[in-house]
């Protein structure tokens, strides 16, 4: 009897030592979650490949080869190479951070984000020829809008992502801007900007000239044909091979994305 009368006094001691060891111990609090408001900023730099639905390609202009000395090239007619859009694109990113949220209790540095773009269903697009020549000079003016969606991360916290409607690629550029933002970063004084810069087989492409007698055969084939031409018992042809179509852009080294509240 004195032991389990003992034993039973032990056991209480041991729960209720517990019981005072777990209220003297502060509950484990997990990350805050934080819906990055006014004195939030970050810079971001970010790498991105984006896809084409519609491969764009330039067509052949013959006015533009009237002058050409060899009679067979000048004579080609008008060739349509594009297809026509909307061009939908799909562009799927990341990158590094600097900089930090804050909800105006809770602050976190953020070290990296993720991202996604797509165009916005109710603005699709021209629906003229997808060709490169109408990505470089903006003819005729773009009409397409674009949503994106952004993810954070951070060391110390959970941060609420960002999500951007009807962004606009402005003329001459691969960059995003405009639009409305919800969640981190909303509000009145809140932007989100990306700035890309193409790569070198992109930006080969759109600026290569149409191909001619002298010089048939473009260094970058993506967006303008190919001329071929022979001569058979004294007589010259010339004939096109349609361009390769430019499908892919990539986002590289130096391309940035900034937010700020």
């Amino acid at each position: 009897m004195f032991r389990t009368v003992m034993k039973s006094a032990l056991v209480l001691s041991l729960v209720g030592g517990s019981a005072v060891a777990l209220s003297a111990t502060p509950a484990f609090a997990g990350k805050p979650t934080i819906t990055a408001g006014t004195g939030s900023s970050i810079s971001c730099d970010i790498t991105a490949s984006i896809k084409l639905s519609v491969p764009l390609k330039n067509d052949w202009v013959q006015a533009a080869h009237s002058s050409d000395p060899v009679a067979a090239v000048a004579a080609i007619a008008d060739t349509q190479f594009a297809a026509d859009g909307p061009e939908i694109i799909t562009i799927k990113g990341s990158g590094t951070c600097t900089g930090s949220v804050t909800d105006g209790t809770n602050t976190a540095s953020v070290t990296a984000i993720k991202f996604s773009v797509t165009n916005d269903p109710a603005h699709l697009g021209n629906t003229t020829e997808a060709t490169c020549a109408g990505l470089l000079n903006n003819t005729p003016p773009s009409t397409s809008e674009y949503d994106s969606t952004i993810s954070y991360t951070s060391a110390s916290a959970k941060i609420t992502p960002t999500t951007v409607t009807d962004q606009v690629i402005p003329a001459g550029t691969f960059n995003l801007a405009g639009g409305s933002i919800t969640g981190s970063f909303a509000g009145s004084s809140g932007s989100i900007a990306a700035d890309g810069v193409p790569d070198a087989t992109t930006v080969g492409a759109i600026l290569q000239a149409a191909p001619t007698s002298s010089a048939p055969t473009p260094t970058y084939p993506q967006c303008q044909p190919t001329l071929s031409i022979k001569v058979k018992k004294g007589v010259t042809s010339a004939t096109l091979k349609a361009p390769k179509g430019l499908k892919k852009i990539s986002m590289v080294a130096g391309s940035t994305l900034t937010a700020s509240a």
